[in-house]
């Protein structure tokens, strides 16, 4: 459940993405109702208005690129909105881990990091251990390949993959990279990694990105056991 709809969620962006791009201008043709830069950037503050940092991620291929991106802890914004988060079994209460071992969606991590889709650029990917189970990837500190997805065939246990990569309209899997854990517990985790792949469907040109995460647990979905109730800013 979690992979189809995370998955389907990035899927929808892109085509959003396309269809939404906005007009290019002349020089010297700037509408009239375009907001002066101060108006411009006071509304970019507002809009980030109780979110904050989860990731930051730095882009060297195909282009040079840098994002800090923000998540919800309230839970009040749509998935394409907010595709920053992270979610773990580890951190589900008794309830949370039968529903989530009868539906076959016990995943140990599943760390998501992204901007809004309306962003330009915009950069969205999921890093995700689908076939592992929670001794797989236990709740501690460790360091993870991340590898291609093997289909039909599973991926090996403890191996992470990323469930779907987009950059700028385009999509992209991962074929090699390291998934670092500084802190995992049931207060939150806190990391780095490398992803290293290239372009499919409509192109061939190869992707490196590398950044670190640091998000809290807060009570969303499977966080019902969390300890932190408080949003806290990474160090």
């Amino acid at each position: 459940m979690i992979r189809i709809e995370h998955i389907a969620v990035l899927l929808a962006a892109a085509a959003a993405l396309v269809a939404c791009k906005p007009k290019t201008e002349a020089p010297g043709d700037a509408s009239v109702d375009e907001a002066p830069p101060a108006e411009a950037a006071a509304a970019e503050n507002t809009s980030l208005t109780g979110l904050i940092e989860a990731c930051h991620v730095k882009m060297t291929a195909p282009d040079q690129r840098e994002w800090t991106t923000y998540w919800d802890p309230a839970h009040t914004r749509t998935a394409s909105q907010n595709p920053s988060g992270v979610r773990s079994v580890h951190w589900a209460n008794e309830t949370e881990q039968k529903i989530a071992r009868d539906s076959n969606t016990a995943i140990p991590l599943d760390l998501g990091c992204g901007n809004d889709q309306n962003a330009e650029p915009a950069i969205m990917f999921t890093i995700t251990a689908f076939d592992s189970s929670i001794s797989d990837v236990p709740l501690a500190p460790g360091t993870y390949p991340i590898a291609r997805k093997a289909s039909p065939a599973k991926n090996k246990p403890g191996e992470f993959i990323v469930g779907a990569l987009l950059y700028d309209k385009a999509m992209f899997q991962a074929t090699s990279g390291t998934l670092t854990i500084d802190r995992f517990d049931m207060q939150g985790i806190k990391g780095s990694f490398t992803i290293d792949g290239n372009e499919i469907l409509m192109g061939s040109r190869p992707v490196h990105l590398e950044g670190t995460f640091d998000m809290p647990c807060r009570n969303g979905q499977l966080q019902g056991g969390c300890q932190s109730n408080k949003a806290e800013q990474p160090n």
